[in-house]
């Protein structure tokens, strides 16, 4: 990330993006505020946009060392199972088609702490990258866990923000 990267203007084309950004971050309380962080930054990793990125850092700070460890296992981990199981989806095969097949470790082994958080990083990353069934497994751990309805879609709503957060980074390079 460049120190002189220019901030993200505000303008009255991002004013409804930063609206919901503003509250799914700081006025709703469905998800606890380090479930709203790990959320966060794993859509701003999973966006691979240093603006995003500077955006998640100048309004929630940086994740803790052990936390930026078990995000990058959600971020890796799904850098693997989304394009994996999307292509699964488009084709029959009497091969393959599980976790096994991709030699991951079990959930188990990695000794996440924050399970929780973990899956709600795992939705924001497959909501990014467009991995439909890894979202809906993720989605349906949470529910297991006793999330809620609404704190899921909370998550839904800050990855929905930042990414249109990119697109704004985007469209500022342009015009």
């Amino acid at each position: 990330m460049s120190a002189t990267m220019p901030p993200l203007r505000s303008t009255a084309a991002s004013e409804d993006q930063e609206t919901l950004l503003n509250v799914a971050l700081t006025e709703q309380s469905f998800l606890s505020p380090v479930n709203r962080k790990w959320v966060a930054w794993a859509a701003a990793v999973a966006c691979r946009d240093p603006s995003v990125v500077a955006l998640v850092t100048a309004r929630l700070g940086v994740l803790a060392e052990n936390e930026q460890h078990e995000l990058l296992f959600a971020v890796s981990r799904m850098s693997v199972t989304n394009p994996y199981f999307i292509s699964r989806g488009l084709v029959d095969l009497a091969a393959g088609g599980t976790l096994d097949a991709l030699s991951l470790r079990p959930f188990a082994d990695i000794k996440v702490a924050n399970e929780i958080a973990y899956h709600h990083a795992c939705v924001a990353v497959s909501m990014v990258n467009a991995g439909h069934a890894c979202f809906r497994s993720h989605c349906y751990s949470l529910k297991q866990l006793g999330e809620t309805d609404q704190a899921i879609d909370q998550t839904l709503r800050i990855t929905a923000a930042l990414m249109a957060a990119r697109q704004v980074a985007f469209n500022q390079t342009i015009f």
